[in-house]
């Protein structure tokens, strides 16, 4: 009996550790932030992501993500639909 119970309690855990993600979604987002950096990215290569958030947006679920470009340029904030992964804006967030 007690070995029947230990295999349960194992496989409860080895299932439960199988099902939490690091790239779990966030608030309904199919788009993980991570998916959203990478897409951010890809038009300033060179760039590092200094900051990440999901928001509500006019149309939905966005992540806003402020890169920093190499050389000291002025960063820029682009935000990434949530749903479909489609770039809604990149602007440079400083003068």
């Amino acid at each position: 009996m007690k070995l029947v119970s230990l295999t349960a309690v194992s496989l409860l855990l080895c299932f439960s550790f199988l099902s939490a993600s690091p790239l779990a979604t966030k608030g309904g987002a199919k788009i993980t932030k991570n998916e959203a950096e990478h897409i951010a990215l890809m038009n300033y290569p060179g760039a590092r992501v200094t900051a990440a958030r999901l928001e509500k947006g006019a149309g939905g679920l966005v992540w806003l993500i402020e890169i920093a470009p190499p050389k000291s340029k002025p960063t820029v904030a682009v935000t990434v639909d949530a749903m479909s992964g489609r770039i809604v804006s990149d602007k440079k967030a400083d003068g």
